[in-house]
């Protein structure tokens, strides 16, 4: 018997051919809008030796003596004296609610006698700050920040979809410079 032309199976396999195609492009899109997140935020970053200005939202945390903390700005603690309070946590972790939408959380990264390096993150409606910082009693030295904002997810996602569409011209740009037999082996 001889092989006979069939329609709906051909369709099928076309069918299956571009949901693979469009899994696959999901899946770059999705890699491609991680990893520029990242860069976008990276670049962005705030360090003592890039000489840039620390975010706004670099917040940090104040102790009272019985142990409850306050989430400052940090130019606010560069601007007023605090009385009363310490820069150094008796506990290794915590969090609470800042505002209505407002999360702040820090965590003790490094502990040494007389000083400790803190990790805070301030999540609100419009972004995350992350902060480091070395604290002492009196005193607070930024190390870095970095903000990953709303208006880095809608860049990313323009570049995600740009790095999609490139790399799917170029794979149909290899794809017909390839001789014809090639193509059928």
């Amino acid at each position: 018997m001889r092989n006979q032309y069939n329609p709906a199976a051909n369709q099928l396999q076309t069918r299956s051919g571009q949901f693979k195609q469009r899994l696959l492009k999901l899946v770059l899109f999705c890699g491609f809008l991680i990893l520029f997140i990242y860069l976008l935020a990276s670049l962005d970053s705030r360090t003592a030796s890039n000489h840039k200005p620390w975010h706004a939202d670099f917040t940090i945390a104040t102790f009272e003596p019985d142990g409850s903390f306050l989430a400052l700005p940090y130019s606010y603690v560069q601007q007023h004296p605090l009385a009363k309070t310490t820069f150094l946590a008796k506990n290794p972790e915590g969090s609470k609610q800042k505002n209505d939408n407002d999360t702040f959380s820090y965590k003790v990264v490094q502990q040494t006698a007389q000083q400790q390096l803190i990790q805070t993150s301030l999540r609100t409606s419009r972004s995350i700050t992350i902060a480091t910082y070395q604290a002492t009693a009196s005193t607070v030295t930024p190390i870095k920040s970095t903000a990953y904002a709303v208006d880095q997810i809608s860049m990313a996602a323009v570049l995600a979809l740009i790095s999609v569409l490139a790399l799917q011209f170029l794979y149909r740009f290899l794809r017909r410079r390839r001789p014809y037999h090639q193509q059928t082996n």
